[in-house]
Parts: structure tokens; sequence; C-alpha cells
């Protein structure tokens, strides 16, 4: 082997070494073609085997062949690399293909708060419809109705004497009559309370309304329901019928705060005897001479309004007087509804000062029954008018056939006196909340 072969050689096994792997050479020396094969071993040294062969034109084709495919063997490889190393885009694609996913996770609360904010408020306004008045059933309506006009208009009372009680009347009184009107154009249910007690005075009215101060002798309450005679002194030293004709609202009176009744004991000489009752056994109470009687109006009528007419049996010395004795029940009574009804007996000549000094005190409040019966009474009744009614006109005189005596009304009488009140309460706005919870619950 020349010095060039050698040199040759220890190239290429430099070259095989480094690159760990077998490959053919072809090698020319003194333009002689020969052919050397040589094996490498990666992990010993390379033993060489040298063969000297005349290659024939077939062998140089397949050598030649040999060389390409191992050129081109080489450079596939690097190929490959380039598109294993493409292939890791695609992670970077899928990465990218996040925030698609973000995306639809901010437009789906969007959306869930759209629906929540749009049916909230509709399925509120559905539940508030349900339930409104409509609904009730009229059993309910009507226990809201009288519960509303109960606080609106608890009741009415009526202070008075024989005019008040409808004395002559066949049955009628203006209280009735109001009652009536109340129920019919109103609603019922309604009380009216009768508190008029024949031939009283004005102090006895009075002391049943407990404007007027009673105070009792000194005296032994047994200890069962027995009658004891007792004495009863009114205010400024009036005597008293009490309950000798009646004793609305005057029992159950408390006395040194045991409850009982009184009743009318007649002495002649004397009419300030009575009998007192106690209502319930107990123990025997000792009362001290000038104790007070509380008559029962004291604890009765809160809220209701007042309709007083009194003074036809005296015991008022003039037109002051009377003013000061109704402004005394109305004082006592804490009124701030109240109707006053003037004296229907006499004509302008006798009462018209007493009249025109009431409405000047009481205004609206006060009503002068005697010309308002003069005026408009018949036809309120309906009742023909007669040939002299122009004098009663004139003189404020009520008309003979609107009584059953000179003093007292007839039924006719009375109900003109029930139909004229009702007209002034209504004027007054004493039924306006009525008038209100009837069409808020009325059928």
């Amino acid at each position: 082997m020349c010095r060039k072969d050698k040199l040759t050689m220890r190239a290429w096994r430099r070259i095989i070494a480094g690159v760990g792997m077998t490959a053919c050479l072809l090698t020319a020396c003194n333009g002689n073609a020969k052919a050397s094969v040589i094996v490498l071993d990666t992990t010993t040294e390379p033993s060489i085997t040298q063969t000297t062969v005349k290659p024939s034109e077939t062998e140089k084709n397949t050598q030649t062949t040999t060389e390409t495919e191992s050129a081109t063997e080489v450079v596939t490889e690097p190929e490959s690399i380039a598109e294993t190393t493409t292939e890791e885009p695609s992670t970077t694609e899928t990465a990218t293909e996040e925030p698609s996913t973000t995306e639809a996770v901010t437009t789906q609360p969007e959306t869930t708060t759209e629906e929540v904010t749009t049916t909230q408020p509709e399925t509120t306004t559905e539940e508030v419809t349900t339930t409104q008045a409509p609904t009730m059933s009229a059993e309910e309506k009507a226990a809201l109705l009288r519960q509303a006009v109960s606080q609106a208009l608890p009741g009415i009372v009526c202070w008075g004497d024989s005019l008040t009680y409808g004395y002559g009347g066949n049955g009628e009184s203006y209280p009735s009559t109001l009652k009536r009107l109340i129920d019919e154009r109103l609603v019922d249910g309604i009380p009216v309370v009768n508190n008029g007690v024949c031939v009283e005075p004005t102090y006895t009215i009075m002391a049943r309304a407990g404007a007027w101060e009673m105070r009792t002798n000194q005296f032994i309450i047994p200890a069962q329901c027995y009658p004891t005679e007792i004495h009863i002194d009114f205010e400024n030293g009036m005597y008293s019928n009490l309950a000798a004709f009646g004793d609305a609202g005057l029992n159950p009176v408390t006395i040194n705060g045991v409850k009982g009744n009184i009743t009318s004991s007649y002495h002649s000489e004397d009419y300030g005897y009575c009998y007192f009752t106690r209502l319930e056994p107990g123990d025997e109470v000792f009362v001290e001479g000038d104790t007070q009687v509380y008559p029962a109006s004291k604890e009765l009528y809160g809220g209701y309004v007042n309709v007083i007419f009194m003074g036809e049996n005296g015991h008022y010395e003039n037109a002051e007087d009377l003013i000061s004795q109704y402004q005394r029940i109305i004082d006592a009574r804490g009124l701030t509804r109240y109707v006053i009804i003037g004296l229907t007996t006499g004509d302008n000549t006798s009462r018209g000062e007493l009249s025109r000094k009431m409405a000047a005190y009481f205004g609206n409040n006060y009503i002068d029954m005697r010309t308002e019966l003069a005026n408009r009474g018949p036809e309120l009744v309906g009742l023909e008018r007669q040939s002299g009614d122009w004098y009663n006109v004139q003189e404020g005189l009520v008309m003979g056939y609107l009584k059953s005596d000179e003093i007292h009304l007839n039924e006719y009488g009375y109900r003109a006196v029930g139909m004229i009140l009702y007209e002034r309460m209504e004027a007054l706005g004493y039924f306006d909340e009525v008038k209100n919870a009837i069409a808020q619950y009325g059928n």
C-alpha cells in the first residue's frame, strides 16, 4: 500500500470512528481502481480487510447507487428531525385556542345575570297582583268593614229628658230614627244609645253623663248583695230624683271601689234617698261620708258622637247658664264630636235670644230645632201643609200636627228631628270615615 493510501485510510478511520457507523469507501491509487471494504466496530479498534478486485461496469453502477442511497439517507435524517420539530407548533395552536374557552366562560355569567334580573321583578309583580283585595272573600271584606267602621264611628249616645226618650211618639224617638237612617244609608251595626230619662232637669242629666258630682252619706256596704238605703247629694245642694224614672248611663255606679245598682227610694220630703245593691258578694266595706259616686258612663261611650238635648225641665237661670252646663258635659267627657239640639217649645219671642246665643257659641254644632221643624218639618216626613202654617213659620212655632202635647212631639215630629240630626252630622263630616270604609270594603 502506498503512502497516499495509508494517509487516506487513517483519515477515514478517524471520520468513521467519529461518526460511529459503517461506511463503504472507494479509493483509487496510481490510476488503478481498488475496492476496499472497511468494517468498523464502535467499541473496538476496527480491523480492515483489503481485497483488490477490478470492478466491472455493473459494480461501478452498484457502487454509485450505494453512494447515492447513502447520501440520501444522510439527507433524509435531518428532514425527519425537521418534521419532528415542526409538529411542536401544534401544541402552540392548542394553547392559542384557550382564549376561546375564556370567552365562553365570560359570556355564560352575563347570560345568567340577564336571566335573573329579568325574572325577579316579573315574579314579584305577579305575586303582588295575586294578593290584592279583590281576591278576599265576602266574609273577610265584611269583617274588615266592621273593624274600619268601629274605629271610625264606635257609636252615638244621646243624652236628654223625655224629648230624647221619645215620650208621646208611639214608639218612635229621634235616636231610633237616626239609627234607622244610618242602617239604610250607610251601614248597619253602629249603635245609637238612647240615654233619655223623663222628668229630669239639666243637672240630673249632667250627673248621669258624669259631668255633675254625686256624693253619698256615711254607710256600710254589706258583704252580701242586699239593698242598702243611702242618701246622695248633688253638687251645689241640688235635690235628686235619681233613678226615679230611669237609670240610662247611670248604673252600675261605683262607690268606694264596689260596683252596684242604684234604685229609687221615694221620700216625699226629700228626693235624695235611694238604694244601693252591690253586684257581687264580697267583704263588708265601710263608706265614709262625702264619698263620690261614679256613674257607669265614666267608663262607657269612648269615641262616641254625643248628642245633648236638655233644658225643657229647667234648672238653669239664663242662656249663659245653660250654655255653661252644655260646655261642662263637653269638657267632662272630652268631646270633639257632638251635636246640641235646641229646645222645641216656645217661639221667636220666648226662645229667640236663647237660640241666637247658643248658635253664636256652638256654631254648626248647634241645631235650632224649633225653627227647623217649623220651616221644613212637614215636608221631611211627607205631610201636607195646612193653611195656618205660614204663621208658625213666621213665629218659629212648631205645628200642632207634629206634636203629641204642648211639650212633646209625636212620631212625625220625632222622625223629623232624627232626619235633621242625620243631615247635620253628615254636614259636620261625622260619617266621612264610615263612607270611606264602605267604599273600600263594601259590596
